[in-house]
């Protein structure tokens, strides 16, 4: 799933006991530290992390919201989805 950090948008979860029992798979984050929700995304990572789960982060600087249509990014998520498909 691309662009949803288990809980709505604006407000990700950070409860990590909900997140440890939603049984989450390996989790890629990729965010800019120009985006309105960077503290948020922060957060959620961590507490993802905390909870146990495999989190890959991605920071691009001075990238803001909606940087999604540049391909830079996109081959360390398909190396992440590449490993984590291997693994199985």
């Amino acid at each position: 799933m691309i662009y949803s950090f288990y809980g709505r948008l604006s407000v990700g979860s950070t409860d990590v006991e909900m997140l440890r029992a939603g049984n989450l798979p390996p989790t890629f984050y990729c965010y800019g530290t120009r985006d309105p929700f960077y503290e948020q995304f922060l957060a959620n990572a961590d507490a993802v992390e905390q909870a146990g789960v495999r989190v890959e982060r991605l920071q691009l600087d001075n990238r803001p919201h909606g940087f999604g249509y540049r391909e830079d990014w996109f081959d360390a998520f398909d190396s992440f989805l590449t490993d984590v498909f291997s693994q199985q």
